[in-house]
């Protein structure tokens, strides 16, 4: 598959999208995605990586190599696994 966003017939399934940062570099978000699941599967996203990148994500439309591979998005800056945490 092709790198995309969350609104792309064809993607991935961790292509969520961006996240809004404020100038103070912090961030409150909330995804919904009818791709995804919290349950179990192949669409599963327990037990994978969130990886935040330097710039943007051009989601695939950047025509280039690199924004195919990963959104033209830069160098990792912080990632952790997504859980539940009780």
């Amino acid at each position: 598959l092709q790198h995309g966003g969350p609104k792309d017939s064809l993607r991935h399934v961790g292509d969520l999208g961006n996240i809004e940062v404020g100038d103070d570099g912090t961030s409150e978000f909330k995804i919904e995605d009818a791709f995804i699941s919290l349950s179990g599967g192949p669409r599963s996203i327990l037990g994978r990586g969130i990886v935040i990148t330097e710039n943007e994500d051009d989601l695939g439309r950047g025509g280039s190599a690199e924004s195919v591979r990963n959104g033209s998005s830069g160098k990792p800056i912080a990632c952790g696994v997504i859980a539940y945490v009780r």
